[in-house]
C-alpha cells in the first residue's frame, strides 16, 4: 500500500543508523503516534455522536463492542473533554446530572438536571442556595416534568444543547474575571442571571430574583479587590482573599481573615492536589 511505503520511508529517515534495531525502535514510536491520533479522532467523533444523541448501545454496535466496553474506553475522555480545569466538585455535580436524567427518563441531560444536582451537593453552589432558601425538595418540586416524565432509561442521555451552552459560559465567566478554574459558583452564577433560561424563571417562581444570586455570589465572581476611601476609617473587617465584608462568616488567622466561601475553594484545591 501506498501509506505503507511512506511510514517505511519516514522510519528509514528518522532512523540514526541503518541498523535494523534502531529503525525498529522509530517504527514503534511511529506506531504509538499514530495509534495516539487514531485514538484522538475516533474520540471525536464518538464525542459527535453523544451530542448527537445516539446512546453508548448504538455507538457499540457500530464499533462492534458492547455498550460497557465503549462507554469504560471512550466515556470519561468524551464527557471531560475541553472541562479540565473543571473542579472536583463541579465534576461530580454534571456526573450527577447525568444520573438524574436517566433516573427520570429524560431524552437530554438539561440545566434542570445541573441545577438540582448543584443543589444536592455539597459546594460553594450548594451554600448560597441554602442561604436563599433553595433546599433539593423544594427546587425537585417546582421543577417537576421539567426533569422527565418517562421511565428511567437504559443509558445517561446526552447532554443538551442548553447545558453545554451553559458551561461554556461558566468557563469564559471564570476566565474573564481571572480564575484559572471553573466551579460550582461560577455555573450557579450563569444558570440564575441568564435571561429565559428555564432554571432562572424556577428560582424566580421559588422567589428568588437574579440580584439576591449575584449578591450571594458576589464575592465568588470576581477577584477584584474593594477600594479604601480616603480619610475613612475603615471599622469592619473585611476576608483577606476576596474582600467581602461579612463579619458573622469571617475567621480570623495570624493577621488575616477568610470568609467561608474562600475557605471552601481552598479545600477543594487542597483536595483536587491530594
Amino acid at each position: 500500500m501506498v501509506a505503507d511505503r511512506l511510514l517505511i520511508e519516514a522510519v528509514h529517515e528518522l532512523a540514526v543508523t541503518a541498523l535494523p534495531l534502531d529503525r525498529l525502535s522509530v517504527a514503534a514510536a511511529k506506531g504509538a503516534e499514530l495509534a495516539a491520533e487514531a485514538d484522538a479522532l475516533i474520540d471525536h467523533f464518538v464525542a459527535e455522536a453523544r451530542r448527537g444523541g445516539c446512546s453508548w448501545t448504538e455507538i457499540g454496535e457500530r464499533l462492534g463492542v458492547t455498550k460497557q466496553a465503549v462507554r469504560e474506553r471512550f466515556g470519561d475522555r468524551v464527557e471531560i473533554a475541553g472541562r479540565e480545569r473543571f473542579m472536583p466538585r463541579l465534576r461530580r455535580c454534571v456526573s450527577a446530572a447525568g444520573e438524574l436524567a436517566q433516573r427520570h427518563g429524560a431524552g437530554q441531560v438539561g440545566t434542570v438536571h445541573l441545577l438540582l444536582a448543584l443543589a444536592a451537593n455539597e459546594g460553594v453552589a450548594s451554600s448560597a442556595l441554602d442561604h436563599l432558601g433553595v433546599t433539593p425538595l423544594k427546587l425537585e418540586t417546582a421543577l417537576g416534568s421539567q426533569l422527565g416524565e418517562g421511565p428511567a432509561a437504559p443509558d445517561r442521555p446526552p447532554e443538551s444543547p442548553e447545558l453545554g451552552e451553559a458551561l461554556r459560559a461558566a468557563s469564559a465567566l471564570a476566565f474573564e474575571r481571572g480564575y484559572d478554574y471553573v466551579g460550582t459558583e461560577h455555573v450557579l452564577f450563569v444558570l440564575a442571571t441568564e435571561t429565559g433560561a428555564h432554571t432562572r424563571r424556577t428560582l424566580e417562581h421559588l422567589g428568588v430574583d437574579v440580584a439576591a444570586v449575584k449578591r450571594e455570589l458576589e464575592c465568588f465572581v470576581t477577584l477584584e479587590r474593594p477600594k479604601r476611601r480616603r480619610g475613612r476609617r475603615r471599622t469592619e473587617c473585611r476576608c483577606s482573599f476576596c474582600g467581602t465584608a461579612a463579619p458573622a462568616r469571617l475567621v480570623q488567622g495570624p493577621g488575616v481573615w477568610i470568609c467561608h466561601g474562600c475557605a471552601q475553594i481552598a479545600l477543594d484545591i487542597t483536595k483536587d492536589d491530594a
